[in-house]
């Protein structure tokens, strides 16, 4: 299975089951719909799930301007907008531009906008920069920007020292350097620093910005034109896009450009809007309306209005002492839960006490940052959001209680987001420090040599599973020390959990190494990311808390699963695991080669906030001494391979002779560059050379053969 296709099956796995939660893909069942209540499975709920901010949708003005222009136009207006549009878009078209003071172009939605923009503005002797956090409309352009020879990189979010390193090292590369960037962020609700970027571009005229200000439109701004433009005014080297469906209470979106020259461009040429029909008429009679009100001094009451009530639903959570994480100058919110199971306890009690709210899950945010997003809209009313922060503060301690996880573990989930990252410092262990205490009766024990441990226990559990019998961990322990490279030198974890009888449940090993980010990426991302390394060989990499190491394959870990205790066994090793991680400031925690049809195992881990990914299949085969070989591939094989087997392979076994034997010193070198040369064409699995030291300690090593094809 392919790497997109594998992320597929991820998020549909995720998808279904949020759903079958009841907390995704549910239908309103409302008659007629009010903005500050919501009717699911019968139950009225208030609505803390809307991006309407503003709550212009219940407008009467923008119903009768939606009502009036189906009377005179209809339901649609069918026709490419490149031959003619209906009789309200000029008008529509002329507002919005005397809004934004700028040539601007209508898209059916934000994410068309950017289907129609980036292609054409961004070109191939060009450098995309992504902020890592951009939202995934954006992203999603990559494939045909890749394709266009457009060079892609990525940033970690919002950093400016590290745009400005970029700009530095691809300024005589590239003719323009474009940051891609959120003018406000959907999920936390943070800002883009557009007052940083401004400098910036002042500084670099190779810099060029792409601002999708969907979620900052209509309550910030002059006129309500959004967050990027309550920063700076529209710059010469810049692009706007924005959305209608959120604040501005209509739907579509908006491009405003710095120049009538490139608006034509993209217009003439700019994939779904010149091949696609325009907004319909409805749409664009409830956004003449909007558009009047925004033109007016109205729309700072409406903004005025919503600020109060952002105020108090920070004061009312503060008042709670509730794990807000996101920015408290926006209407968007979001409550620290921390693992995903946390999540789905929580969000269900929250529906079933009568509110109504949004699960944040992978992959809008981190595998262990779930939470519960909330929005505030002028529909509510204080008594609403003080409802809100009592049911929270009420429900919160139960879930963490009910999923075994304490205040704790969301502190240090989000130690790096916004508003509670101080609080977590005191709960980070110390370098000298991990506990090791023991909860329903298990008794954990770690080591950190293999030499620590019994030798007969570890084989007898472990040393069938693969190459990390007691001997050959000796072996990885001493080729991954004192060496020059930092990849090179791994720090070994051994782990134990024992019942009262002292009989194993659970034994496993990690290694701490260091590790590129795009280890297990499409092939074609890597080989970008490599063009970089080229200069900087540590580019985007980190310390990862790896189970097993990137040298052996196979089942990493033994559990007992006819012990009562295996599943709290389990539980007790992951909240070592995470305060190890966190001891050892490793960025990721990989638990792998489980296998694929493994369903218990797999929703185990997904509930507690793990994200399965395919990686290439492990090929092991036992008694291999006691197999024929054309028998044993033809009844492997599928059809295809079994007949290039027979037609390709079988029939040249006579051209070669095997034999196997131990490793011979001298032909050390040989055996490394074959290594190089088989690793350097493929990227599905991206790691760092290995050392010359492992074949030269293989030579010295029983355990260690060599098969030589001639």
């Amino acid at each position: 299975m392919g790497k997109f296709e594998s992320l597929i099956k991820i998020l549909h796995e995720i998808g279904s089951t949020a759903e079958s939660r009841g907390l995704v893909h549910q239908f309103a069942e409302d008659e007629f719909l009010n903005g500050n209540t919501i009717t699911i499975k019968g139950q009225q709920l208030i609505n803390f799930g809307s991006c309407s901010y503003l709550g212009l949708e219940m407008d009467e003005r923008l119903k009768e301007g939606a009502i009036e222009a189906i009377r005179k136009y209809g339901t649609q207006f069918s026709s490419s907008r490149s031959y003619v549009s209906c009789t309200n878009y000029k008008e529509f078209q002329d507002l919005m531009e005397q809004l934004f003071g700028a040539p601007i172009l209508l898209a059916t939605n934000s994410g068309s906008a950017h289907q129609v923009v980036m292609p054409i503005v961004m070109e191939s002797d060009d450098c995309v920069i992504f902020d890592h956090q951009a939202h995934f409309s954006m992203k999603d352009i990559e494939s045909k920007l890749i394709a266009n020879k457009t060079h892609i990189t990525v940033l970690r979010h919002s950093r400016m020292d590290e745009l400005e390193e970029k700009i530095i090292e691809y300024r005589n590369k590239y003719k323009h350097i474009w940051y891609v960037v959120d003018g406000v962020y959907s999920m936390y609700g943070d800002f883009a620093p557009i007052k940083d970027i401004m400098q910036l571009m002042e500084k670099h005229k190779q810099l060029h910005l792409y601002s999708d200000d969907a979620h900052g439109m209509s309550w910030l701004g002059k006129n309500g034109t959004g967050y990027t433009f309550s920063q700076t005014a529209l710059h010469p080297r810049m692009i706007l896009t924005t959305s209608l469906a959120k604040g501005f209470g209509s739907c579509g979106g908006v491009i405003v450009f710095p120049n009538a020259e490139l608006r034509d461009k993209v217009r003439n040429w700019g994939g779904p809007n010149t091949h696609s029909g325009p907004q319909q008429p409805a749409t664009i009679g409830a956004s003449i309306a909007s558009a009047k009100i925004h033109l007016s001094g109205e729309i700072y009451e409406f903004q005025k209005s919503l600020q109060e009530k952002i105020a108090f639903t920070n004061h009312i959570f503060d008042q709670y002492k509730l794990p807000v994480v996101s920015n408290s100058e926006t209407p968007i919110f979001f409550l620290g839960l921390g693992l995903t199971r946390v999540g789905y306890n929580m969000l269900r009690r929250m529906m079933d006490d009568g509110v109504y709210c949004n699960l944040g899950i992978f992959p809008a945010v981190p595998e262990n940052c779930t939470g519960m997003r909330f929005t505030i809209t002028n529909h509510l009313k204080l008594e609403d959001i003080e409802t809100l922060a009592k049911k929270a503060a009420y429900h919160l301690p139960k879930a963490l209680k009910e999923e075994g996880r304490t205040m704790d573990d969301i502190y240090k989930a989000f130690r790096k987001v916004i508003r509670i990252g101080d609080k977590s410092k005191t709960n980070k262990p110390t370098k000298d420090t991990i506990n090791l205490t023991s909860n329903n009766q298990l008794k954990l024990e770690r080591f950190t040599s293999i030499r620590e441990m019994n030798e007969q226990e570890w084989n007898t559990y472990m040393g069938k599973n693969g190459a990390y019998d007691y001997q050959n961990l000796l072996f990885l322990e001493d080729v991954f020390s004192n060496n020059a490279e930092k990849e090179n030198n791994w720090r070994f974890f051994y782990y134990v959990i024992r019942d009262t009888n002292g009989i194993p449940i659970l034994i496993t090993f990690f290694t701490l190494c260091l590790v590129k980010d795009d280890m297990l990426a499409p092939s074609f991302v890597s080989e970008k990311i490599e063009q970089e390394r080229k200069n900087n060989p540590y580019y985007l990499t980190s310390n990862t808390f790896m189970m097993g190491s990137s040298l052996t394959s196979g089942e990493h870990f033994y559990i007992d699963r006819q012990h009562k205790q295996w599943k709290q066994s389990l539980v007790k090793l992951l909240d070592i695991l995470w305060e190890e991680q966190e001891r050892q400031n490793a960025n990721a925690l990989l638990l792998r080669d489980f296998r694929e049809d493994d369903d218990e195992i797999r929703e185990f881990f997904m509930d507690q906030g793990f994200i399965k990914m395919d990686i290439d299949a492990n090929n092991i085969v036992f008694n291999s001494e006691k197999l024929n070989s054309d028998d044993f591939f033809l009844n492997k094989l599928d059809g295809k391979k079994r007949y290039y087997f027979r037609n390709e392979v079988s029939k040249n076994h006579e051209l070669f002779s095997v034999s196997i034997s131990a490793c011979i010193e001298e032909d050390v070198d040989m055996y490394y560059q074959l290594y190089k040369n088989v690793k350097s064409k493929k990227l599905s699995l991206n790691t760092f050379d290995l050392p010359i030291k492992v074949f030269e300690k293989m030579c010295n090593f029983p355990n260690w053969e060599v098969i030589k094809i001639t």
